[in-house]
Order: C-alpha cells, then sequence, then structure tokens
C-alpha cells in the first residue's frame, strides 16, 4: 500500500505523537508499506521510509502553521496515495488522526485547568491573541463538517465523545483506537537493573515511596494538584513520601518550585528535566499520579502501567477508559478533588496493595502493546481505501 504520513516536526524528543509516529511509519515500512514521510523537519528517518520536506514559510507560530497546512495537502493531493494518513489538521487527508485530541476540548479544559478567575479572565483574554489557535479551531471546522470527511481516528472514547459534541460528527466515521504502549522497553523487570541507580543518583532513600509524574505542560497536567496532594500526605504519620516531577526543558519548571518550598515541602518534591532514557524514572518510582485536566490518552499513564507502577488519574484522561477503579489503581473525577486523590494514593502506601495493584497494571498494559495499536490503524487504512480521496474543494478552501 502506497502511504502518506503527516506530522508537522519529525522528532521522537518532541513527544508523544512524534514518537508514536516514528514507531508506526517503521511498523508499514516492516510490513512492506511504500510510506513516504511528509514533514517540515525530521531528526532520523527509519529505514525504507522516503522523507518530503514541507516547505513552510512565515516568521509567525500562526503564519507557519498554516502555510505548513495548505503546503502539505497541495504536496499529496498531487501524488497517487492509497493513503494519507495525518497528525495534524490538513486539508487533503483521508484519514486524521489528531493525538491531542479536539482543540475546542482541550481549549475548554486548558481554561478550567487556571486556579482562579482572574487567571482563568487573563487565559480568555490570552485565547484572543493566539492566532495559531483560530487556525487550528478553523482547519479543524473544515475538516469536521466537509461535505466529505476523512475517517477519524480517536484515541479514546472521551475524544470521540468531543468530535461528536462539538461537531456533531457522524459515529460511523469515527474508529476509537487506543493508544498502545512498547511492553518490552517499559517493564516491572527494570526496576531490578535501573533502579537503585537512578535513586541513589537522586538522593532518594530505598525506604522512600516515590510517587511520580511525567509532564510537559505543567499547568494542564495538574502539577499544582501534584504539590498539594504531596503536601497532604507530608502531614501523615504514614510512610516517607517523595514527589518527582519528569518533563520540562531545563531552567522552565516555572512557579512550582516555589510553590512547593512555600507548602512546606523542601526537597520532598524533586524537580527533573525532560529525559530520554524515562524508563529510569519509572522503575525508580513506586506509584505513579497524572492528576491532568484533560488528556486525550496518556502515553505516560501507558508506560506506567506497562511499568509495573499503580497509576492514579482523572476521568479527563482517556486512559482512565482502560482501568478499572481500585485495581490498577484509582481514579477522580475532578483533579481538584485533592482529599479524592490523596485517598487513592495513600491507600497505595500499603506495600501488599501497592504490589497488587502493579501486577494488575503490567496485565492491564500487555492487553494494549504497540502492535495491536498498528494493527487497528491498518483496519481503519481498510475503511478509508475503499471511501477514495477527499473532494478538490477542500484543497480549494484551504489556499
Amino acid at each position: 500500500m502506497k502511504t502518506a504520513v503527516i506530522i508537522e516536526h519529525f522528532n521522537p524528543a518532541r513527544g508523544g505523537a512524534e514518537t508514536y509516529t516514528a514507531a508506526l511509519v517503521a511498523y508499514l515500512a516492516g510490513k512492506g508499506h511504500e510510506v513516504t514521510l511528509v514533514t517540515e523537519d525530521w531528526s532520523a528517518i527509519p529505514a525504507g521510509v522516503t522523507p518530503v520536506r514541507v516547505p513552510v514559510k512565515g516568521i509567525t507560530a500562526a503564519r507557519r502553521y498554516l502555510s505548513f497546512s495548505t503546503q502539505a495537502s497541495q504536496l499529496v493531493a498531487v501524488a497517487d496515495y492509497d493513503i494519507v494518513h495525518s497528525m495534524a489538521p490538513v486539508l487533503w487527508a483521508n484519514v486524521f488522526h489528531p493525538h491531542g485530541g479536539v482543540t475546542h476540548a482541550s481549549l475548554e479544559r486548558s481554561l478550567a485547568s487556571s486556579p482562579t478567575t482572574v487567571s482563568r479572565g487573563l487565559r480568555k483574554a490570552a485565547r484572543w491573541l493566539n492566532t495559531k489557535k483560530d487556525i487550528l479551531l478553523e482547519l479543524e471546522s473544515i475538516i469536521y463538517t466537509g461535505q466529505t470527511p476523512p475517517r477519524f481516528v480517536a484515541v479514546s472514547e472521551m475524544v470521540a465523545s468531543d468530535m461528536k459534541r462539538f461537531y456533531g460528527v457522524d459515529v460511523s466515521r469515527i474508529d476509537v483506537v487506543y493508544n498502545g504502549v512498547d511492553t518490552a522497553r517499559f517493564r516491572p523487570e527494570n526496576r531490578a537493573s535501573l533502579r537503585q541507580g537512578l535513586r541513589a543518583e537522586l538522593g532518594i532513600g530505598e525506604d522512600e515511596v516515590v510517587v511520580l509524574l511525567v509532564a510537559h505542560n505543567y499547568r494542564l497536567k495538574g502539577v499544582e494538584i501534584f504539590i498539594k496532594v504531596l503536601a497532604e500526605l507530608a502531614e501523615s504519620p504514614r510512610k516517607t513520601v517523595r514527589g518527582l516531577i519528569v518533563g520540562a526543558k531545563s531552567g522552565t519548571h516555572g512557579i512550582y518550585p516555589q510553590l512547593a518550598r512555600k507548602m512546606g515541602l523542601g526537597d520532598s518534591i524533586l524537580f527533573h528535566d525532560a529525559a530520554g532514557d524515562i524508563e529510569r524514572f519509572y522503575a525508580a518510582a513506586d506509584i505513579y499520579l497524572h492528576p491532568t485536566f484533560y488528556d486525550p490518552m496518556s502515553l505516560v499513564a501507558l508506560e506506567a502501567l506497562a511499568s509495573g507502577l499503580p497509576v492514579v488519574t482523572t476521568r479527563l484522561n482517556g486512559c482512565s477508559e482502560i482501568m478499572t477503579e481500585g485495581v490498577e489503581g484509582f481514579i477522580v473525577d475532578d483533579p481538584r478533588d485533592v482529599a479524592g486523590i490523596v485517598e487513592g494514593v495513600g491507600m497505595l502506601l500499603d506495600p501488599s496493595r501497592r504490589d497488587d495493584a502493579g501486577r494488575a497494571a503490567r496485565a492491564l498494559a500487555q492487553k494494549f502493546p504497540l502492535e495491536r495499536n498498528f494493527e487497528g490503524i491498518l483496519e481503519v487504512y481498510g475503511k478509508a481505501a475503499g471511501e477514495g480521496p477527499p473532494p478538490d474543494v477542500l484543497i480549494k478552501r484551504g489556499t
């Protein structure tokens, strides 16, 4: 099958969508597909994959994004592909796979993550100045409501519901394909080889219970809530608990270390820059806490489950759909429910309960390997190939 895969930047170090796309194109090429990668820039290209650079123009982020969308659309429109699978909102694709979910939903939840009325007002004002978001919303509107829309891949039922709620997408156009995880890279056995070394490096005692969060967007992923939870646990006479937050670029931890100190946590919470060897951090941890305000289906939560860590998260994380409350961990409805989160984490401080939940977490993750996701994507390709390319009117509307 002749397949084009579109993503703005092809660099796994940038985040989950990029990491996933790298694995997908390698898998497709390995299965004998003729794969073209359409992107603005790239790092290493997997064997058997042909990169095509999108000639992006413009100075501002908004203009460059619009340029990428229109130029990528035109590049694939003039070629003879069986499948055009886009991770970004472009105007010529027969499979649209938004890893970040629906932009309207993301903006809605991002606003809700602001802790005060004043901060929410400031975010609303800033929203009007964010022309890139306006372009994203316009592109999504064209794609979701077009006369002949593509097939939509939703990474969770939550995302599928958002597609219907905001755009009225026909359910027959949506395929829910849950994210998958590399169960060979992320596994409980890493604890034996990686745990002690990293704990010593970070100054963490073996008797301390480490609660981990991996995040780039600290506000949206609930770092403030994480800190409040750790502050509550610090007042408990139970085991010594340390927080570990990993994921920001160097020097971009923002106000959060200061907030932790203000709440009397001192060195009880460690802030670590983004790491390529993230499996070491899962191995060093005991509990994974992800109090997110919005996550279509958190890849890091899946990685934690695969690593044998019990997970405490929110209903606003699509990953919660595959979990069973009280089995692999705990789920709260509202990320601001600090008491509920403290209760869930507190129960996991019991070693026996934590071990049981960790084994259940690993068993659940083994049902969602990357290969299962890729097979689901191939099923979507089969449907899309039979439906033909989108009409030329989309290109005309986008130029």
